[in-house]
């Protein structure tokens, strides 16, 4: 009798992880404005109001080039990941934003 050819199995793709993804943000997020103080400080003495813009949104356009770069490597869990340290970064601002306006609310300012 002849045996059954056993069937490989294709590999799975890498698809990356959620937990690095959103890691990935908040150190993007957090490592990119302390690079991003450092340039401002070092360049406090010149008139480039612009470049002071365009220096505060390099880690939100890092974090966006970091998902498209992910993304078409096939790592797209990883992908996903970094869009949802976007979301919980904007979740923490909002929860922060609302705690100090109700401590200032509640202490009878008017």
């Amino acid at each position: 009798m002849n045996a059954p050819t056993p069937v490989p199995i294709p590999p799975s793709p890498n698809r990356g992880s959620l937990l690095l993804g959103v890691g990935l943000a908040w150190a993007i997020f957090i490592g990119g404005y302390i690079v991003v103080a450092l340039l401002i400080g070092a360049f406090v003495g010149s008139s480039g109001d612009a470049a002071f813009i365009v220096a505060l949104l390099l880690p939100w356009i890092a974090m966006i080039a970091l998902i498209v770069w992910l993304a078409r490597r096939g790592q797209t869990r990883s992908a996903a990941g970094v869009a949802i340290g976007i979301a919980s970064i904007f979740a923490v601002a909002l929860l922060l934003f609302a705690a100090c306006f109700g401590l200032l609310a509640s202490s009878g300012w008017h």
